[in-house]
């Protein structure tokens, strides 16, 4: 079986999910890397950029999308056209779309993420799945015009309900300008909560794994971190 995923990290997400399908090949598209997942491609993009990245692939495929400007929308996700090229053929005998239950219920281009998501599993034939293991069906979804990114420059969080760890690795200790087992004030729209960061010298890039009671908006999210 061969499995394009779009979740961040499916292994952490949903461990269970990703022991159904140890035996897969996978091809992740995502903003930071799952080690644990065997037989993986990795693919990486800019945060929320996943809506770029499946129009450049539709574009491939639909001709009422060949004047989308795919040289723009490489630049802003960080994902070039050889990439592409490499997915649309890993694609070609895939049978699996794996898609990130928070993107899809809280990603600001959802909508356009569904609507490219039943492109291109109607296109190559192909089930999808959200990170949680529930058969999906966009048929209804319409595609529009494709919204702005947000920025992430800064130390970046990744909000998830897994445990109530606050964690990150070198970098982001680095823009983060904090230390192991310090007590941190992090602030953001969304975040004014106090807790001790954890040092992990797997984890890399800016991003920093943060648990959290209940998660109803975008996973990932820049903070503003203090000494409390």
């Amino acid at each position: 079986m061969k499995i394009f995923n779009i979740t961040p990290n499916l292994s952490f997400q949903n461990p269970d999910l990703a022991a159904k399908f140890h035996n897969a090949s996978f091809l992740t598209l995502s903003p930071m890397e799952d080690e644990k997942l065997q037989n993986n491609i990795f693919v990486k993009c800019e945060i929320s950029s996943e809506a770029y990245v499946l129009m450049m692939i539709a574009s491939e495929i639909c001709k009422d999308l060949e004047n989308e400007d795919i040289g723009f929308l490489s630049g802003e996700s960080s994902v070039g056209e050889e990439e592409i090229e490499e997915i649309i053929e890993f694609l070609k005998d895939a049978d699996l779309i794996i898609a990130d239950e928070n993107m899809l219920n809280f990603h600001k281009d959802k909508d356009n993420i569904k609507a490219l998501l039943n492109l291109i599993s109607s296109n190559f034939n192909l089930k999808v799945i959200n990170s949680a293991g529930n058969k999906l069906d966009f048929n209804s979804a319409n595609l529009g015009e494709l919204k702005e990114l947000d920025s992430f420059d800064g130390a970046v969080v990744y909000k998830h309900t897994k445990d109530n760890e606050f964690k990150g690795g070198n970098y982001f200790k680095i823009v983060a300008k904090v230390k192991d087992g310090e007590l941190v004030t992090i602030k953001s729209k969304n975040l004014n909560i106090t807790k001790t960061f954890k040092f992990d010298k797997n984890l890399k890039g800016t991003i920093a794994f943060l648990g959290v009671k209940n998660l109803d908006n975008y996973a990932f999210e820049v903070v503003k971190t203090h000494k409390a």
